[in-house]
């Protein structure tokens, strides 16, 4: 698959938010969770639609001398099995682009106040995970493109509504990698991925308690010892003087 990187600048902040419990996961395992495209609660993710549609269907008509003992399809028949395909085959790692964090994903993702947000640069993000490709996200409204999509157009487009994301995006797509290089489940792909060297800040959930942030540290110091002293509050947890 051919990389498409529109990103201008490997030294952007990228941010990825998430539970206690994800955290854990990744400090644990040591391992970059990628979730199956069809899963991630978004149903336009990889879709095709409106004018795109109308011209991939008009483009591409029922096959007029089909095989023995294979029913034609129609071109929307068609399409729609590729697209499903597509999204099953297709796992992905999301991270936001901001200089700063955001209020609205700090809620989003991490549900209570026991949250943590991880920090890296598009530089390391890239070196961490080899030859696969890291894209941004655009957003518009589906369908308004008039040419056959390829799958990097698809997978990098996401509804308006998105756009407070700024969404930064490793996808892994089919047999990208071999076997030895990642895990494969049904919900998704393990990636060997390395905190210590590639995490640069890890932030505490704004409306944590001294406690969590304890614990957080301790669990950061035995799992990835190098990164204990990278642990701090978010830079939303403090007031103004008066």
């Amino acid at each position: 698959m051919t990389s498409v990187d529109p990103a201008p600048a490997n030294t952007e902040t990228l941010w990825r938010y998430m539970s206690f419990s994800r955290f854990m996961w990744l400090l644990q395992k040591k391992q970059l969770w990628l979730a199956r495209a069809d899963l991630l609660g978004d149903p336009w993710e990889i879709a095709l639609a409106g004018n795109q549609l109308a011209y991939v269907i008009a483009r591409h008509p029922p096959t007029t001398l089909p095989l023995p003992d294979v029913r034609p399809e129609s071109a929307m028949q068609r399409s729609e099995r590729i697209i499903k395909a597509w999204r099953q085959q297709t796992f992905v790692s999301c991270w936001s682009a901001s200089p700063h964090e955001s209020h609205a994903l700090w809620r989003i993702y991490c549900h209570t106040s026991e949250g943590v947000a991880i920090q890296t640069t598009l530089s390391k993000l890239k070196e961490s995970v080899g030859s696969l490709p890291v894209y941004r996200v655009t957003y518009e409204i589906p369908g308004t493109s008039k040419r056959t999509p390829t799958f990097p157009d698809l997978v990098t487009k996401k509804r308006l509504m998105f756009a407070y994301e700024q969404e930064v995006r490793v996808v892994l797509f089919g047999d990208d990698l071999s076997p030895t290089q990642v895990e494969r489940e049904a919900l998704g792909c393990r990636l060997d991925w390395e905190p210590e060297k590639f995490v640069e800040s890890i932030r505490i959930h704004p409306e944590a308690d001294c406690s969590f942030l304890e614990t957080v540290q301790v669990a950061t110091e035995h799992y990835a010892p190098k990164l204990k002293t990278h642990v701090g509050w978010s830079a939303m947890k403090f007031g103004p003087p008066f």
